[in-house]
């Protein structure tokens, strides 16, 4: 009776199939996974997919070879005071086209707005800038210009230019972000 005691208990042994409920249960959760990254492909927003640039180029008139009297205008312009913001890993810079350009060594006309580990810090720069703005406009006396040029350095990510290009044109103080380069 003990070796028909042992080889039942043995039997018993080898039938438990405790390892296929943990091969099913990994694979549910790969599962899982796999079905949560699809979801999550599927449903991102376009929102920052797609975000209108332009690239700023020297104006010239072209001649109109079929006579349609076709006339270029430019709709804004580029001065030494237009608004820039440099965007660099460690920080926002920001302050007039000259300060960046002609006045580049002077360092009381450029503003600074800091990332906070690592992150950048978009709605506190919007609200620097629509107080810097304002504050030129009325004491400068400086025309609030919706144009604002947006130098970024070499090694900042597409996506992270794409948001912020994003977050400055849905505020209300620029309509218009021109991507320029420069910076190394």
């Amino acid at each position: 009776m003990t070796l028909l005691s042992k080889t039942s208990r043995t039997k018993k042994r080898s039938s438990d199939e405790q390892w296929l409920f943990r091969a099913l249960g990994i694979s549910i959760f790969a599962l899982f996974v796999i079905i949560t990254a699809s979801l999550r492909v599927v449903t991102l927003s376009a929102r920052y997919g797609i975000v209108p640039l332009e690239i700023p180029v020297v104006q010239s008139q072209v001649p109109d070879p079929r006579f349609h009297q076709f006339q270029e205008f430019s709709k804004d312009s580029l001065t030494n005071n237009t608004t820039a913001v440099v965007v660099t890993t460690e920080a926002f810079y920001f302050g007039d086209l000259g300060a960046f350009s002609t006045e580049f060594s002077a360092s009381s006309d450029k503003y600074t707005v800091p990332h906070k580990d690592g992150v950048p810090q978009l709605r506190r720069l919007i609200q620097e800038l629509d107080v810097w703005v304002k504050s030129r406009s009325k004491s400068a006396n400086i025309p609030l210009t919706p144009v604002l040029v947006m130098i970024p350095s070499g090694d900042i990510p597409m996506p992270i230019l794409i948001q912020v290009v994003a977050e400055l044109r849905s505020s209300s103080i620029f309509k218009r972000v021109i991507l320029s380069s420069g910076m190394s």
